[in-house]
């Protein structure tokens, strides 16, 4: 399936609303924010080779080290202080900037987010986007393991529930449980979640923390939770499950990253490569399978191109599952479903001609989760597979 000349026309018109958009005043952050533009044009400068770019990159990482010492921003991965400073890694790790005069900085922003983290934690507030779980990233993306990331393991240990299923994390965050506080609730979503914690274990593992205990327990609770097969029921898991494994909110879950099958599909993947456990591997590629053969834009809730819960982030999903396996299949779903986000580039208000659902209506957004930024950086991974798109591991998808 031939998309390269719509990517490479689509990439150029999200440059341009880029580069316009960030001459104006705009929010920090790296998923929401200018964080985020400034890994759009880092990866857009290896697949063009443009100049520009690479000064955009600068430009962004300036205002970003600026706005760290200068305004008051909240800690969180999503759109605060941790996915900023993400951000600046990220950067230096790929030499697109370096270390040297941000010593003391990063000095400082360990203790401080360090604390946090530990603090939210202890009181199990684990969200991945907005709470402790999130800062854990930014210690992940630094070469040397952090004793931060010891005292996690610690914490999440002991705040752990436990039973004869495994165990798992309370959710205190999502809608239902502000509305239902005295049922315990169980988010078997990436954005929110537990997959989120077993990745970010995984991540630990991978530094030389032995986490494995942790990671089987949870894992072994995690596929408990699987839908029991019934008519009309697409999904393998739901999103919300309480003490029993009963679906809080029904069977069905959306097909994306941040909730549903594939978000536990790449868990399964990456954690098990990381472990080299064969079984977790084999059940990763068996949701994949069933994802393509089963699901579709109807029954996922597809409404836009966005990473988040849209076809861009379904494309990249796949795309990573085929780079784990070199299964042609996944190769073929990653393909398909990048040119159905193509194909929903009708919007001719809006940027490059898309625009993103978002609270009943569609409106135009710029950032990496769920605007133009993340769809310009799953393009640019589809046009260049000789870059690995080290850009998604600040989505736990490597």
């Amino acid at each position: 399936m031939d998309y390269k000349k719509d990517a490479i026309r689509v990439l150029q018109e999200i440059s341009v609303a880029l580069d316009y958009y960030t001459e104006q005043e705009n929010l920090p952050g790296l998923l929401s924010g200018y964080s985020g533009y400034a890994l759009f044009y880092a990866y857009y400068y290896n697949l063009t080779g443009k100049k520009k770019h690479l000064k955009k990159v600068h430009q962004l990482l300036l205002k970003s080290i600026q706005a760290l010492s200068e305004e008051a921003l909240i800690p969180s991965h999503c759109n605060g202080v941790s996915g900023m400073v993400w951000a600046i890694q990220h950067l230096i790790n790929t030499g697109f900037a370096s270390e040297d005069g941000l010593e003391d900085t990063f000095e400082e922003v360990d203790v401080l987010l360090g604390n946090i983290m530990e603090q939210q934690v202890v009181q199990e507030e684990y969200d991945f986007l907005h709470q402790g779980l999130g800062i854990a990233l930014y210690f992940l993306e630094k070469e040397q393991p952090s004793p931060y990331l010891n005292t996690l393991v610690k914490q999440l240990e002991k705040t752990a529930y436990k039973d004869e299923k495994g165990l798992r994390w309370r959710d205190h965050f999502s809608r239902t449980q502000a509305e239902r506080p005295e049922e315990p609730a169980f988010n078997l979503g990436l954005a929110h979640g537990i997959p989120a914690i077993i990745s970010v274990l995984g991540k630990i593992h991978q530094k030389g923390i032995d986490v494995s205990p942790l990671l089987d327990q949870s894992i072994s609770w995690l596929l408990s939770t699987k839908n029991k097969p019934e008519e009309g029921i697409s999904s393998l898991y739901p999103v919300l499950v309480d003490t029993r494994n009963e679906a809080m909110t029904g069977k069905q879950s959306r097909l994306g990253w941040c909730y549903g099958d594939l978000s536990i599909a790449a868990t399964l993947m990456n954690v098990g490569m990381g472990l080299q456990n064969d079984l977790y591997k084999e059940e990763a590629h068996r949701i994949f399978t069933h994802t393509l053969q089963h699901r579709n834009t109807k029954n996922g809730s597809v409404h836009d191109a966005c990473f988040c819960h849209g076809g861009a982030g379904i494309a990249h999903i796949y795309r990573r599952a085929y780079l784990a396996t070199e299964d042609p299949l996944f190769l073929e779903g990653a393909d398909h479903w990048l040119q159905q986000t193509l194909q929903m580039n009708t919007w001719k208000d809006g940027l490059a001609g898309f625009k993103f659902y978002a609270d009943e209506k569609y409106i135009n957004c710029y950032g990496l989760l769920e605007g133009i930024t993340g769809l310009g950086l799953v393009l640019i991974a589809a046009l260049d597979p000789a870059t690995t798109p080290a850009w998604d591991r600040c989505l736990l998808l490597s």
